[in-house]
């Protein structure tokens, strides 16, 4: 892995914090409700212990790479050529299914919040085709896009948040008893699901979790603790807004809410607004996850899958990997849930699911087989 993929650590946290933000607002607060009622604002809560042991158990991990390796590199060395090709197709495979399944989810947002007659095709190749033109560049233009509308979307979720204030109702979150623990604990699974995300794409593009420096496990124990905040404050000003029973039956609770609000008494109706905006977590989520599935499938191939410089067209070097992964997500796209039935199944079942058995499952499994290996 070159210089083009070694990032500091204020680029890894904004870029984590940016893609964390897409399943945030598409996951966390409708199915948090589900599970836990108007007791769902403790989740975040629940998944600090749990997200600190795996933040922890990652840093350790990743501490045994080589010079040069990225996590990619590092599985592969890890597990041998047979084992670790196959695993690396494994990933590779589930990352084109997941970037289709994020360019599908917000198209749908399109259509249920701005476009209610179109149909998802558009948005979703479009959206394809720009992450297209971010992964056949450097992957620090990632990095320093995230930089630079981090402030933006915080911005505006603090915004909300604070106009929120102003509707909240304090019995829609209180009381909280000591039945509502297990429910909670339940709720706080997307949690974890949503912030380890952001840690693991963070480590397919640069390595991530730590470099030798110090205090760099600390960085991202802090980071991590305030993405739970944040997680929190949303389940705060959506369910004290509407009420746990609302919730569950709102197809987008945060853009709801975001539809009800007036700011300064004369502003209103400004959800299109904040809807194209939730457009840049998207993009970098599906650049992330498009480099990531290009980046695993050229190593397979034997192929140098790092940039060198190399023109937009250049199929050298396994290039034409990164088109044919795009054309794969996008299709996977058009193909996905096609209903919003579906689609919210893939949301709620599929894909969280599967992420944390790659979290704690596959992980550990590698980690362990390094050890028998003596790989590591």
């Amino acid at each position: 892995m070159n210089s083009d993929n070694r990032f500091n650590r204020r680029q890894q946290l904004a870029l984590g914090t940016v893609i964390m933000l897409s399943p945030a607002l598409r996951l966390f607060p409708s199915q948090s409700v589900i599970m836990a009622g108007r007791a769902s604002w403790l989740c975040a809560a629940a998944a600090v212990p749990l997200l600190l042991a795996w933040l922890y158990f990652m840093s350790s991990f990743m501490s045994h790479r080589q010079s040069g390796e990225g996590l990619p590199e590092f599985i592969l060395r890890t597990l041998g050529p047979i084992a670790g090709k196959i695993t690396l197709a494994v990933l590779s495979l589930w990352f084109l299914i997941y970037g289709g399944f994020v360019l599908r989810s917000g198209a749908d947002r399109f259509i249920v919040t701005i476009y209610p007659s179109s149909g998802p095709a558009a948005f979703s190749v479009t959206m394809g085709l720009i992450a297209l033109a971010a992964v056949l560049k450097k992957p620090r233009t990632m990095v320093r896009f995230a930089r630079i509308v981090k402030p933006v979307l915080m911005g505006v979720l603090f915004l909300v948040a604070f106009f929120s204030l102003f509707s909240l109702d304090f019995s829609n979150l209180l009381p909280v008893t000591v039945h509502d623990v297990m429910p909670v604990m339940r709720g706080s699974v997307m949690a974890v699901d949503i912030v380890a995300s952001a840690v693991f794409y963070i480590c397919m593009l640069e390595g991530g979790c730590t470099d030798g420096s110090a205090g760099h496990f600390g960085a991202f124990s802090r980071w991590l603790t305030g993405s739970c905040l944040l997680l929190t404050m949303l389940s705060v000003i959506i369910v004290g807004s509407f009420g746990a029973d609302l919730c569950v039956r709102l197809t987008k609770p945060f853009f709801a809410l975001v539809r009800n609000l007036v700011f300064f008494k004369t502003v209103e109706r400004v959800e299109a607004l904040v809807v194209m905006l939730w457009i840049f977590p998207d993009f970098l989520l599906v650049s992330a996850v498009l480099y990531s599935a290009q980046y695993c499938l050229r190593l397979i191939f034997g192929k140098d899958p790092t940039y060198n410089g190399e023109r937009l067209t250049d199929f050298s070097g396994g290039r034409w990997v990164i088109w044919l992964c795009c054309a794969v997500c996008v299709a996977a796209s058009l193909f996905i849930a096609p209903t919003p039935a579906s689609l919210d199944f893939w949301s709620a079942k599929i894909v969280p699911y599967v992420s944390l058995a790659i979290f704690f499952v596959l992980l550990p499994l590698v980690y362990a087989a390094g050890r028998m290996r003596k790989s590591i």
